[in-house]
């Protein structure tokens, strides 16, 4: 008579990705339909979908090939929670540990290869935070024809993780660098404002451009009009855009124009201070509730592009003037805020040379990954 095999250890890991359940990786493992109803009931926290990649870690014992006796099992339904579960055939108790959270710096350095979106979150910056990095920049880059392949990004955020170092959520960016051709520039977070590094407001009067996603079709100066046919100053900057795209307020204000204006079509004008305005021509609508004498505040949005007007096609005419006069918004160079005052400069200088530290260390751990 041939003796009965002797039970079988098994050992797995099963990889588990957000939205998963227990239940399903139970089953695809062999365990029987009431293994899994047991184990899934023994806490509340095994009924839900993971809430982010982990691991099963899984040690069976089968009486039998493909029949589980007992089972130990551990894995982390979200970052914050530890279960582990035994199964005794069919009875099965959970013991849930509640896992530490600490509150860090996140790093993110890269170059620009195909697009800063792209690039960014391949570099660690959390999706949710490239949108914030781009406005950091709003009043120094033109996104649309500033960035080009080879310049480079360094950025230092707030993260919260938990005791495996997993990011569980982000907070500000603290500081962050744009290398743009020649020049770099920068932010750092101080007294709840973004300054360069010599301590100085980033915050400028105006925006550099009022709307994304687009690309200039005619530059401030002479030129050949395309509507008249001859050549006639253009005051302004022609923004191509699809029609709707949304047009923000360049900077602080009180509208003093709103409504239809000729061969400008739909325009609106913002006054910001005694020296400062702008105008936006040829609007496909205007934000609801606005109207002359509306104040706005900058970034917020005031009207939509279009093709009103004298116009051969959809884009912004975006103009800024001073002191009454038109000039070249892309080449202006715009007041700023108040500089930091001398007190501050020490511990300000001290926090600029923790963040150079820290990319620093950051980009030769990634040029000692790539060799």
């Amino acid at each position: 008579m041939i003796p009965p095999l002797p039970p079988l250890q098994v050992e797995r890991t099963i990889a588990l990705k957000r939205g998963d359940t227990l239940a399903g990786a139970l089953a695809g493992a062999g365990f029987s339909r009431a293994q899994i109803a047991a184990l899934v009931a023994s806490h509340p926290a095994a009924k839900q979908p993971i809430g982010a990649a982990t691991q099963l870690n899984l040690s069976y014992t089968e009486s039998t090939p493909r029949n589980i006796a007992t089972a130990s099992l551990a894995y982390r339904p979200t970052p914050t929670l530890a279960l582990q579960l035994n199964l005794d055939e069919s009875s099965a108790t959970a013991q849930a540990t509640n896992k530490p959270l600490r509150q860090t710096q996140g790093i993110a350095v890269g170059v620009i290869a195909d697009s800063l979106y792209e690039d960014a979150t391949q570099a660690g910056l959390p999706a949710n935070l490239v949108n914030n990095f781009m406005n950091i920049f709003a009043w120094d880059i033109d996104y649309t024809r500033d960035i080009h392949p080879g310049d480079q990004f360094k950025v230092m955020f707030e993260e919260t993780v938990n005791d495996l170092g997993q990011r569980v959520k982000t907070g500000k960016i603290l500081a962050a660098q744009f290398k743009v051709g020649k020049e770099t520039r920068s932010a750092f977070l101080f007294n709840g404002e973004y300054l360069n590094e010599k301590g100085e407001s980033k915050r400028k009067l105006l925006l550099r451009t009022p709307l994304e996603f687009s690309r200039i079709s005619s530059n401030f100066g002479l030129r050949r009009h395309p509507v008249l046919g001859y050549s006639k100053m253009h005051r302004g900057t022609d923004f191509a855009a699809p029609t709707g795209t949304p047009v923000k307020a360049s900077g602080n204000g009180v509208i003093t124009f709103l409504g239809a204006k000729g061969p400008s079509g739909n325009l609106i004008r913002i006054k910001h201070n005694a020296t400062y305005s702008t105008a936006y021509a040829h609007l496909n609508g205007f934000k609801r509730g606005l109207r002359a004498g509306s104040k706005v505040t900058q970034g917020q949005i005031i009207g939509y592009v279009g093709t009103t007007g004298r116009s051969t096609g959809p884009h912004l005419h975006y103009e800024v003037l001073v002191n009454g006069q038109q000039v070249d918004a892309m080449n202006t160079k715009l007041p700023t805020g108040n500089p930091l005052s001398r007190s501050q400069l020490a511990q300000f200088k001290n926090f600029v040379n923790q963040a150079q530290t820290a990319w620093n260390k950051a980009a030769s751990q990634n040029q000692l990954a790539s060799r």
